[in-house]
């Protein structure tokens, strides 16, 4: 097979050369993330699918003829960087992958799902704690993984409750994981920190882990588990999935201390802690010539498949400043004061209808929010809302994630059952996602006036 050398090593110089200018304040440094970034774009549209490819090239295509009428091209270049420190989360996180799976961790998950779940609701329980644990750090490649690992002959009978579990686990990491792009863009454009964010993320994953265990538990079946484990093998499992969730604290610990320490972002410390951690915790378990293999299979298989993501990330940023360059902010105020909407609490449930609108139609998140964090964050209207609108631009985000056909999760769960994006998301999950919304909302009214 050919090797792949432009995309992956275009993905690869952009994310490393934003770290580097990160440390060092050097003017050339900007441009030539903009450079990798244009490369790496280029080099990803002719490999994209029919609709990722329209909507990119049309996004690139009106901010170029906004830049024309405005900045000019050279600001639109320049642009091209404005979203890189998000991307450089997106593409070396899940280089936390390799040990993960090198350490066999998720073969002991397996164990300790087959010898505790003994009804349906365990089965959900633990199905969405594992995947909003470890899929907080290996995101969205978790799913396949965790579908696969419960297809025994125990569980695959219960499909429904392992793909409610699923997507309503990972949809809830969105919230709070700092290894997510979510989160990465808020941190981006507004004037917080992770360590404001987490705890209410986290406290509202929770509630979401709890909502489904209520309303899950009236179904509650008995499962007669066909694989049995001896006592010996069990112990070992619950030691090593014990010895993966202090990793994962420890990881998370250690971002908030240095996040707190240093004058640096948590978009510049993630992607460099997944670097180092991943190499070293990996020479635990494989030698230095098996690790870089397994960093080549990452170029060649895993970076290539981020074509979508980085391609939208980037176009979506560009056209962000485009629009913002061109006067949004001023048209948003306008529009704002002239409808009445003025106060944070009104605007909220507007943007999650937008939000959700459009993805349903094929409008990636990604695109609207970008374009929604980069002007609102520059309104004086809700400069002191800041912690408030990234919550609510958040829960919307998840609820698109739910829902929405058009969303990463419930095309690859649709997928990997052989189902459409629409049974496995809207169906199963839009009551869930209405009742969890109004909670949090009315979770979000309460802090408004407390914060």
């Amino acid at each position: 097979m050919k090797p792949k050398i432009i995309r992956p090593v275009a993905a690869l110089l952009m994310g490393l050369t934003y770290l580097f200018s990160q440390f060092v304040d050097h003017p050339a440094l900007p441009i030539i993330v903009s450079m990798f970034a244009a490369v790496t774009i280029v080099s990803f549209i002719p490999y994209l699918s029919k609709t990722p490819m329209i909507l990119i090239s049309s996004l690139l295509v009106i901010s170029a003829l906004m830049s024309i009428n405005g900045e000019g091209l050279t600001a639109m270049f320049n642009s091209l960087n404005s979203n890189v420190g998000l991307l450089a989360i997106f593409i070396f996180v899940p280089l936390i992958a390799i040990p993960i799976r090198t350490g066999k961790y998720l073969d002991y998950l397996d164990t300790i799902f087959n010898h505790y779940v003994k009804s349906s609701r365990q089965l959900y329980i633990y199905l969405k704690m594992s995947i909003m644990g470890v899929g907080a750090v290996m995101n969205l490649g978790t799913i396949p993984i965790m579908y696969h690992l419960t297809g025994t002959t125990s569980f695959e009978s219960y499909e429904d409750t392992r793909l409610k579990a699923l997507i309503r686990g990972f949809a809830m990491s969105f919230l709070w994981s700092p290894y997510f792009i979510s989160i990465a863009l808020m941190l981006s454009y507004f004037d917080i920190t992770w360590i404001d964010l987490f705890p209410i993320g986290f406290a509202f994953a929770i509630i979401g882990l709890l909502l489904g265990f209520l309303t899950i538990g009236t179904l509650s079946e008995p499962i007669e588990t066909v694989q049995h484990n001896d006592e010996t093998s069990i112990k070992k499992a619950r030691r090593k999935l014990i010895e993966l969730v202090l990793i994962i604290v420890a990881m998370t610990g250690l971002t908030m201390t240095i996040e707190h320490s240093v004058d640096l972002s948590v978009l510049t410390i993630i992607p460099i802690m997944a670097i180092i951690v991943s190499v070293i915790w990996s020479l635990f378990y494989q030698s230095p010539k098996q690790l870089g293999k397994n960093l080549l299979k990452y170029s060649q298989e895993r970076l290539p498949k981020m074509g979508n993501e980085l391609s939208l990330f980037i176009a979506a940023g560009t056209f962000g400043v485009a629009i913002l360059n061109a006067g949004a902010n001023d048209w948003i105020i306008y529009f704002l004061e002239g409808s009445g909407i003025t106060h944070v609490l009104l605007l909220i449930p507007i943007l999650t209808i937008l939000v959700n609108a459009l993805s349903f139609v094929g409008i990636h998140p990604i695109i609207t929010n970008t374009t929604l964090a980069i002007t609102l964050s520059t309104s004086p209207i809700f400069a002191e809302d800041h912690l408030i609108l990234s919550i609510g631009l958040l829960i919307g985000w998840m609820m698109t994630i739910l829902i929405s056909p058009f969303s990463a999760t419930n095309l690859m769960v649709g997928s990997l059952t052989n189902s459409n994006s629409v049974r496995v998301g809207l169906r199963m999950n839009w009551k869930y996602a209405i009742v969890l919304y109004a909670i949090f909302y009315l979770l979000l009214v309460g802090l408004y006036f407390i914060l």
